[in-house]
């Protein structure tokens, strides 16, 4: 022992200066354990080690009184540096493994809540060194727990160590799985009873009644008696707002049928107080927005303290004096405190309905389960009264919608809390996501990864070329009609213009190109792969009938074989005409089935000499494309027929006398005819009349009525023509008349009846 002590005292005298690294500690320790390991047995290394780092710790723990006098301390940096050895020692398997924790759980029991502050913090910074291996539910862990809950409650819940206590609780939730059921209340039990005003025994109450009939009538004066009432009343709300903390704190007390009534009762009578205190605060408040637009004499608070009012709440435990009872009331945290005291518990028993209960209620957990079903009529008061609770906290102010808005959320969570327990508090954990393939003829399951990879491959493939030159089908097919910017489109379509009509006819005529043009790329496409396919398999057969034809087999039956010409060329499909130059082979009876176009072969010639070569022959022309009928394109060419039926019934009354110079229907050459008219006009217009000569005083000739100027001639003549035009093209726009345009066409016997007309 003397000698593991001397060592450690050199390994104290040898630490560096501070903040020293875990590389330090490990070279220092690892070193003291190699010189120390003959002058310790085996069996007592570990113990004696362990006392005389327990001893060092507490000799050192021992003067926080004095240390923390002395302003220049360096009391918790040789604390954090003795926690380190302790914790390297047991890295090293010099120690057992949970002597860091207990040494802190012994500390802490000594130590102020300032030096356990200091400590926590260093447990914080090797939470992955302290946990390392941790089992919840044993060893270590329980250990830790238990110096935690211990340190937890030395602590206040208000005050300045409400940090200190989230730190703690924080810790644990990421020290502990999340489904760690030592912290849970499994066995459903509640805090201490209320004792306080509302539930004296029986036998005060029965007292206190014969104490008041054991009291003479006196007759009273009337200020006296309105005294002894409102002192009554007072009594009464009093004994009855406390007694409300009695089902608060011990719900369980539902059970017993005389409770809900009370229960219901006294919260019907509190309500009313809470929402008069509530009415009459808000009007001493004032009100930001007046009718009479004046500014208000009334204090209004201010919005600092109003912002800050959230931050600087907290709970208390108020006093139950009678006589504060109505300053308590008047307070706005206290009327909060007894409303979200009141949602909770309805909240709880609306857990207890006949639906709800049907569907947590198993014979697994019988420690949450109560001999209490609420009815019909009572699920109503309590949805009721928790909507008018809920109202009130929205109402109170400073910042009631937020806090009521803060309290449907932690009401939501308890109900997810309370069901979670319900159910035995299953694991959080969930096992990776998996997919059951198909590989090497067995199926077995596979990870997200291993089931993605072929997706992951084609994603990371460079993508096709985008059809669409323009960004989208729609703009590429605006962008090819002719629109360029938005000016085209200031122009709406006007249906009594010949010209728009032939617009909207050149549209459709775009329209029809553009669809034809698809079409025919598709069906070139379509026709380039299945050349190649055939390509494809003309040179399979080929390669497979090659082996056959080089080493033939002549029987002495057979007939001679037949001369092959010196170079044939391979056509190039069999659909193909022979080149030039060759002739088919004369094919035997046996053979006539089975020869195509393609055989095609040149006898063998007679020695002469050699003729010139034949030219090249052309390259055969592609067949020519068949679109197949395609229901887009008919229904464009239906639009066509309809706006040229519509720009003829336009035209109709003004353009009649044009009619019969233009094809069937050919709306073209109607507004070209109707253009040259207007240039015709212009240049008449434009040059100068001629003179008319002076008529004779003698007499005029009858002719003369009609030629007072050529404007009116011309005016009369047209006139008359489209008066017989009318009638004789009355049969053919009689039907078209009665019908709809869109439904309409040309009837093409009526054009030709008015061309002979």
């Amino acid at each position: 022992m003397q000698a593991l002590e001397t060592s450690l005292r050199t390994l104290l005298s040898a630490l560096p200066p501070r903040p020293i690294e875990r590389s330090t500690f490990d070279e220092l320790v690892s070193k003291t354990l190699e010189e120390s390991n003959n002058k310790a047995s085996l069996e007592n290394r570990k113990t004696q080690w362990e006392y005389l780092l327990r001893n060092e710790v507490f000799n050192l723990a021992a003067t926080e009184g004095k240390a923390l006098k002395d302003p220049s301390t360096t009391y918790y940096e040789e604390l954090r540096d003795r926690l380190d050895l302790i914790l390297t020692f047991t890295e090293h398997d010099a120690c057992e493994q949970s002597l860091p924790l207990q040494v802190l759980s012994d500390i802490m029991e000594t130590q102020t809540i300032s030096s356990c502050s200091h400590i926590f913090s260093w447990i914080e910074e090797r939470a992955d060194r302290l946990t390392k291996d941790m089992v919840p539910q044993k060893g270590k862990a329980l250990v830790l727990l238990r110096t935690l809950n211990d340190l937890l409650r030395r602590l206040s819940k208000t005050g300045s160590t409400t940090m200190f206590c989230g730190r703690i609780l924080t810790f644990l939730s990421r020290v502990f799985p999340l489904g760690e059921r030592s912290g849970v209340n499994l066995r459903g039990e509640y805090g201490p009873t209320w004792d306080g005003p509302g539930s004296m025994k029986p036998e005060k109450q029965e007292e206190t009644l014969r104490v008041d009939e054991a009291k003479p009538e006196v007759e009273e004066d009337p200020v006296a008696k309105a005294a002894e009432e409102k002192r009554k009343r007072q009594e009464e709300l009093y004994n009855t707002f406390w007694s409300l903390q009695l089902p608060f704190s011990r719900p369980s007390l539902f059970v017993d049928p005389a409770v809900f009534p009370h229960f219901k009762e006294a919260v019907n009578k509190v309500l009313p107080v809470i929402k008069e205190a509530t009415t009459k605060e808000r009007a001493l408040m004032g009100s930001k927005t007046h009718a009479g637009g004046g500014a208000s004499l009334k204090r209004k608070r201010e919005p600092e303290a109003e912002a800050n009012a959230g931050k600087e709440y907290f709970f208390a435990k108020y006093l139950t004096s009678p006589e504060l009872l109505d300053l308590e009331i008047a307070d706005t945290h206290f009327r909060r405190q007894f409303l979200f005291q009141l949602l909770i518990s309805l909240n709880h028993l609306l857990a207890f309905t006949k639906a709800t209960k049907a569907t947590w209620v198993t014979p697994r957990n019988r420690s949450l389960q109560l001999d209490f079903t609420l009815e019909a009529d009572d699920t109503q008061w309590v949805t009721e009264t928790a909507a008018k609770a809920l109202e009130e906290l929205r109402q109170t102010a400073p910042n009631g919608r937020a806090f009521a808005e803060t309290a449907v959320v932690i009401l939501e969570r308890e109900k997810n809390w309370v069901r979670w327990k319900n159910e035995l508090c299953p694991a959080f954990d969930r096992e990776p996501w998996s997919e059951e393939v198909e590989i090497d003829g067995g199926k077995r399951r596979v990870g997200l990864e291993e089931a993605t990879r072929d997706a992951r491959k084609k994603m990371r493939l460079d993508p096709p070329e985008w059809p669409h030159s323009h960004g989208s089908a729609p703009l590429t097919e605006i962008w090819e009609m002719g629109y360029r910017d938005l000016y085209d489109l200031e122009h709406p379509f006007q249906p009594g213009d010949v010209s728009d009509f032939v617009k909207k006819i050149k549209q459709e005529d775009a329209r029809i190109e553009m669809r034809k043009k698809q079409l025919t790329k598709t069906a070139e496409r379509i026709a380039q792969a299945r050349a190649k396919a055939a390509a494809q398999q003309q040179a399979a057969q080929a390669a497979m009938a090659a082996p056959e034809s080089t080493t033939p087999q002549v029987s002495a039956t057979s007939p001679p074989p037949r001369p092959t010409p010196a170079a044939v060329s391979p056509p190039l499909h069999p659909s193909l005409p022979a080149k030039p130059g060759t002739l088919p082979l004369p094919a035997t009876p046996s053979e006539s089935a089975t020869v195509t176009p393609a055989r095609v072969a040149t006898p063998n010639p007679p020695p002469v000499a050699p003729a010139p070569a034949p030219a090249p022959a052309p390259a055969p022309e592609p067949a020519p494309v068949v679109l197949p009928p395609d229901d887009q394109i008919s229904k464009y060419e239906e639009n066509k027929t309809r706006w040229a039926w519509l720009a003829l019934r336009t035209a109709r009354d003004q353009y009649l006398q044009h009619f019969g110079k233009i094809g069937t229907g050919d709306i073209l050459a109607l507004a070209q005819e109707i253009e040259k008219e207007k240039q015709e006009r212009e240049r008449a217009a434009a040059e100068p009349p001629a003179p008319v000569p002076a008529a004779d005083d003698g007499g005029s000739s009858p002719m003369a009525v009609g030629l007072a100027t050529p404007g009116e001639s011309l005016k009369t003549l047209g006139e008359l023509e489209k008066t017989t035009i009318d009638e004789a093209v009355g049969e053919v726009s009689a039907e078209p008349e009665q019908n709809a345009p869109s439904d309409t066409k040309v009837d093409q016997e009526g054009d030709v009846k008015m061309e002979e007309k």
